[in-house]
């Protein structure tokens, strides 16, 4: 589900979904959104464009896991 989509002076767009379990994703420096907040998503579908919006150097898509409100780190995560 999306809790975040909108804008910000640091992120620029960015949506933040959650995933359930304590655990949410977020995504930002986005040239623009494609889900709002309230939305269901699911695997595979797109939520923004990569961008550089915000406090960023450059076109990139800035990825976070955060579990129980703690920033992990996302390689944890890939296998």
């Amino acid at each position: 589900t999306v809790i975040k989509s909108t804008t910000s002076t640091a992120y620029g767009n960015y949506v933040m979904i959650d995933h359930g379990g304590g655990y949410s994703t977020l995504y930002a420096h986005a040239s623009s959104l494609a889900v709002t907040q309230g939305q269901t998503v699911t695997k595979g579908q797109t939520i923004a464009y990569v961008g550089n919006t915000g406090d960023s150097f450059g076109a990139h898509l800035h990825f976070e896991v955060i579990l129980n409100g703690t920033l992990k780190n996302p390689m944890s995560y890939f296998s």
